[in-house]
């Protein structure tokens, strides 16, 4: 790493302002912060904006590295920056093209910042499909009040076929302020209460108000092991994620009083160890307060166990245009107690899937739109491909169509996972 003087005064903001480093992480309770996010208008070209280029094979027609930067992305937001104490940008990223590395960002013309790699997934990242949604620290100062903030993005022209590329769904900048000396809105979970233990059907319940007019909406969330559609591998973490700047895949929102709902846990794995839940609660001025956790949470569901078997294994490049791909998973319980199966994964694509066969056996066709994201969940009532110990679960070639290759699904790392429920009385 060179160590310029930017770099040194960049540093010393970071640490003045108590910046987190990359390995920063979302928000914890008791934060106070906004997000203000950039999506793409959905157009013919699809809904993402694409980062990279297709080069040429010669000298003549080759396009430069210049190509690979975006355009500046303008901000409508009008920036607040009055008592934040620290900034930090998530990006919702695509892989695209294998290959594809050195996504970057800049913000208001100053240096470019590297945008890593999840840790877990293995090496080179660019290797396999995944989506991922990375938190890159940034410099307050970095940023300006009111409005007139842009980015642009770019990624290394370096490309084995000639074709680097990232598709980005959503850019969030989030500010985080002094909650000592910012008014902001304010709440608690009323229900669960601390140590309970939950049921098939679980009351959430929270109170909330705020200084700044009306609460716009309370994000219900939890911190435990689930799937990780987040793509990073972590499955233990506070489980949610955007889609075009929309909060998804946590536990539930409502958007009006009585800010209560019924938290269905019939595919939430067994919890190995105590867990937690929590809300976002924002409010009509766009601010959001993280809620302490409620802690000390414990399933005791009779009659229903469910395991989560994680896949392993992991084929690179599983794009189902390029051949059959299989991955493996491991059942631990006992199978004559087993009453259902869910496949669960995250997809680019996935209207050209060509079926998923476990064990040998068919047991799914195909669903979801082409040449766009999705996130899975199929529930299979038919328990018989499972075997006990090590499983093989692989997807089906796409076959051309009309006679010409099309682009096939891509199945994003860490790959298909399985809940297996089993009765228990």
């Amino acid at each position: 790493m060179r160590f310029t003087s930017t770099f040194i005064i960049v540093l010393a903001t970071t640490l003045c302002l108590g910046l987190p480093n990359h390995a920063a992480a979302q928000p914890k309770p008791g934060d106070v912060f906004r997000e203000y996010t950039w999506c793409k208008d959905i157009t013919d070209d699809g809904s993402f904006l694409r980062v990279g280029v297709q080069q040429g094979e010669s000298a003549g027609d080759r396009r430069s590295g210049v190509d690979c930067v975006t355009a500046p992305m303008v901000l409508a937001h009008d920036f607040e920056l009055e008592e934040g104490i620290k900034a930090e940008v998530i990006i919702e990223k695509l892989l695209c093209h294998d290959g594809t590395r050195g996504l970057a960002i800049q913000v208001n013309g100053h240096d470019w910042v590297e945008v890593l790699e999840a840790a877990k997934i293995p090496s080179p990242p660019w290797d396999y499909q995944h989506h991922i949604y990375p938190v890159v620290p940034i410099s307050l100062a970095h940023l300006k009040q009111g409005r007139g903030n842009e980015f642009r993005l770019r990624v290394s022209p370096e490309h084995p076929w000639k074709w680097p590329q990232n598709l980005i769904y959503g850019v969030h900048f989030r500010i985080y302020y002094d909650l000592t000396r910012k008014k902001h809105p304010t709440g608690r979970l009323v229900a669960p209460q601390p140590g309970s233990e939950l049921g098939r059907t679980v009351e959430l319940g929270a109170m909330a108000s705020s200084p700044n007019g009306r609460i716009r909406q309370v994000d219900f969330l939890g911190l435990y092991e689930d799937v990780n559609f987040e793509g990073d591998g972590e499955y233990r973490q506070w489980h949610y994620h955007y889609f075009r700047g929309d909060l998804t895949n946590h536990i539930g929102t409502v958007a009006k009083q009585p800010f209560r709902m019924t938290w269905d846990t019939s595919w939430v794995p067994d919890q190995p160890q105590a867990f937690q839940l929590a809300a976002r609660i924002t409010d009509d001025s766009g601010l959001i307060y993280f809620t302490e956790a409620v802690t000390g949470l414990k399933f005791k569901r009779p009659g229903l166990a469910v395991e989560l078997c994680m896949p392993y294994d992991i084929p690179k490049q599983w794009v189902t245009r390029a051949g059959e791909k299989q991955e493996k998973f491991r059942v631990a319980g006992d199978l004559s107690k087993a009453v259902a199966i869910q496949l669960v994964w995250s997809s680019w694509s996935p209207g050209y899937m060509n079926g998923i066969h476990l064990n040998g056996t068919k047991v799914f066709s195909q669903e979801g739109p082409r040449y766009q994201y999705f996130a899975h969940r199929v529930t299979l009532p038919d328990v018989r491909a499972l075997v006990p110990g090590e499983n093989l679960l692989s997807t089906g070639l796409t076959p051309k169509y009309n006679g010409k290759m099309v682009h096939g699904m891509e199945v994003n790392w860490p790959g298909i996972m399985a809940l297996i429920q089993y009765r228990t009385d």
